[in-house]
This record gives structure tokens, sequence and C-alpha cells, in this order.
């Protein structure tokens, strides 16, 4: 990430914080942070707007992210300066947000936070004027399925999803995400 995608980062992520102390944290519930079914959703609403072939639930590619976040919730993983991706055999996404009264991290909200970087995408060049490779990642016409997990940190006020996508795409410079 570039270093004002970086700062980007860091200011979104004190505004929630912020957001959060002064609207109180609801009680939070054992939910479904992932949210399967809306997440495929959201997802092939981007990919249907250039064109690319939905996605499906992919239970094998969930379960390896969903491991990877157990190993970074066993390690203490809450910082996002200590957020690596999982270096697996699948293309990663990888967003985090506080519990919100609403809007709360969620696989979707993930999901529709890497679309903000779209406009960064210079289709025509194949290149990124700034972060544009979580937006790219959704639309890879190279990938057919995914699957996410999550965990939690900070007594259960930050949320962190994980989306591996299945194949890998290409990604390259001679490669066209769609």
């Amino acid at each position: 990430m570039s270093s004002l995608g970086n700062s980007l980062f860091i200011v979104l992520a004190l505004f929630c914080f912020f957001l959060t102390t002064s609207y109180g944290l609801p009680n939070v519930k054992p939910i479904d942070d992932v949210q399967p079914e809306q997440t495929v959703a959201v997802h092939n609403e981007i990919r249907a707007a250039v064109g690319v072939a939905p996605l499906v639930w992919n239970e094998t590619v969930a379960a390896y992210a969903q491991n990877y976040a157990n190993k970074l919730a066993k390690a203490g993983t809450c910082a996002y300066t200590d957020m690596r991706h999982s270096g697996g055999p699948y293309g990663e996404n990888i967003a985090a947000g506080w519990v919100q009264p609403k809007d709360q991290m969620s696989g979707p909200i993930a999901t529709k936070y890497w679309l903000t970087e779209k406009p960064n995408y210079d289709h025509a060049t194949n290149k990124c004027k700034d972060v544009c490779g979580h937006y790219t990642q959704i639309v890879a016409n190279q990938s057919f399925s995914l699957g996410c997990g999550s965990y939690r940190c900070h007594d259960n006020e930050l949320i962190w999803i994980i989306c591996d996508y299945y194949p890998m795409p290409v990604g390259d410079a001679n490669t066209r995400p769609y």
C-alpha cells in the first residue's frame, strides 16, 4: 500500500473509532460477520458492472480464510500495521472496521470498501493511479469462486474480514482483470 493509502486507512480507522466512542457500542451478539450470501451478491454486482461472470461461494476457500483468521486471532494480530496476507494459494483481500451502531464491518461492507479503489484503476493502461489491487481482485475474470473468514479483536470491537479468491488471478502487467 502506498503511504497515501496507509494514511487514508489510518484516518478512516480513527474516524470509525471516534464514531464508535461517540455513539457507544451496541451489545455484541454472536453474528455471522462474513454473511456469505450477501458477500457473494455484492461481489457479483461489482463484477456484472464490468461484464465479468459471477462468483460462487467455495467452502474449501472459506475454510482456508477462516483458518488463517483463526491463526491471526490466536497470535493476537489486531494492529493494522501487523496485518499480512497469508501468502497462500489464493488471491486475498483483507479489511477491518470497528463495531458500529449500523453498517458494522462485515463481508458485504468490506467488499464495498474495496470497491472504493475502482477510480484508481485505468482499464486502458491496466495500471493503478493509486491503490487498486483490492478492486482488481474482486473483478478478476480468472477467479470463479471465493470464501471468507473473520475474527474479532479488542473485546469484540474490531472485526477483520479476509476474503480469498480461487483460482488466484494472474495479476501481471500483461493480464487485465476483465
